[in-house]
């Protein structure tokens, strides 16, 4: 079974201090907004949706109602901004039940929480109508935390980069050298007035090291603020090269906002 977060929120692993007896701290998950409380999600797994909201928004009051309050004092405000942070990067997330087992006056339910930017085990241990534990899958979630605040920090990377056919369709390698189309997602980039500013100068050599393609003036992007927490964005382009061959593309990207550039280069061949 799978579950959707009923407000589309977004939802990231965590660390966090679980107190049910064999619990411990380790990761969780994030969401952007308070989970509606749909009748066709059964108490447990409407309290999981519900507490990865309060944990996305950093939301104690909302913490207050959902978890014992053990739990809740075990949760410092250093470890809730991590985690706040991390779910807000990761994405929205549907959460898909591996499993449960029986403890004292309550259950200890498993999931596979699905993200934008990956996936997650999570175990939720639930007693009474109130969330005593929950737990992330160590190795991941720590990796997650890392990550989400290197974006904050402003760290500049291409998160992801592939062709494109001409429906916009992904390819593993272009096929027309006279038209190559190319999306790739962009990481870290600062805000300014509302929206990202991002300069791509873009040059071709060949297997030879040979200058086969040189744009004459970068590609000059604006586009607006992402969803909140997102501090990226995916942006298209193309080239093109003489014929079938081996090449690299050499991307220049700039941030205008913060002035940070980084380069980042993509070989290929063409039959």
């Amino acid at each position: 079974m799978t579950l959707r977060s009923p407000r589309r929120r977004r939802i990231a692993p965590l660390l966090v201090l679980l107190t049910l007896a064999p619990l411990a701290f380790t990761p969780a998950c994030k969401k952007n907004g308070t989970a509606s409380k749909s009748p066709a999600l059964d108490p447990v797994d409407r309290l999981s949706l519900e507490l990865l909201d309060a944990l996305t928004d950093g939301d104690r009051d909302a913490l207050a109602k959902l978890a014992s309050a053990t739990l809740e004092a075990d949760l410092g405000d250093r470890d809730l901004a991590s985690i706040a942070r991390t779910l807000l990067w990761l994405g929205p997330v549907e959460l898909e039940q591996r499993g449960e087992e029986a403890v004292a006056g309550g259950v200890r339910r498993s999931y596979l929480a699905h993200f934008e930017r990956g996936d997650v085990e999570l175990d939720v241990v639930a007693v009474n109508g109130e969330v005593e534990g929950f737990e992330f899958e160590a190795a991941a979630w720590e990796t997650l935390v890392e990550r989400a605040a290197e974006v904050e920090a402003g760290s500049l990377r291409v998160a992801e980069f592939v062709f494109q056919g001409p429906e916009g369709q992904d390819l593993p390698a272009p096929t027309d050298p006279a038209h190559i189309d190319y999306a790739l997602a962009i990481e870290g980039l600062e805000i300014q007035l509302r929206e990202h500013h991002v300069l791509i100068n873009k040059v071709v050599v060949d297997a030879g090291g040979n200058e086969v393609y040189r744009q004459r003036q970068g590609d000059d992007i604006r586009f607006p603020q992402a969803e909140a927490g997102s501090s990226g964005g995916r942006i298209t382009g193309n080239f093109a090269v003489p014929g079938p061959g081996r090449y690299t593309l050499k991307l220049q990207i700039t941030d205008l906002a913060a002035g940070d550039t980084i380069e980042h280069e993509v070989a290929f061949e063409i039959p």
